[in-house]
């Protein structure tokens, strides 16, 4: 009778270690989704600074002429009336 109770559990012990570690929600599956949120939190770091880089250049965008000039003349290649344009080639 004693070794019946013991096999039982022992058994029970092998089935509640089985759960604890490899059924869903368990140990190994806690550590594979704290790497994901880990992963996935770096990535929102990084969108997060390019967004509030995006509103800066908005914000600065939408006060001022001096921003929108300058990327005219960066990205367009437009010059003001009455000035002078110096192309230098090496």
């Amino acid at each position: 009778m004693t070794r019946w109770i013991a096999g039982l559990l022992l058994t029970l012990l092998l089935v509640l270690q089985y759960q604890i570690w490899f059924a869903h929600g368990g140990v190994l599956n806690a550590w594979s989704l704290e790497r994901s949120v880990a992963q996935q939190q770096k990535i929102n770091q990084r969108y997060q600074k390019r967004n509030e880089q995006l509103v800066a250049d908005i914000k600065d965008l939408k006060q001022g002429h001096q921003a929108i000039e300058e990327r005219a003349r960066r990205n367009l290649g437009m010059i003001k009336k009455g000035e002078v344009f110096y192309q230098v080639v090496k």
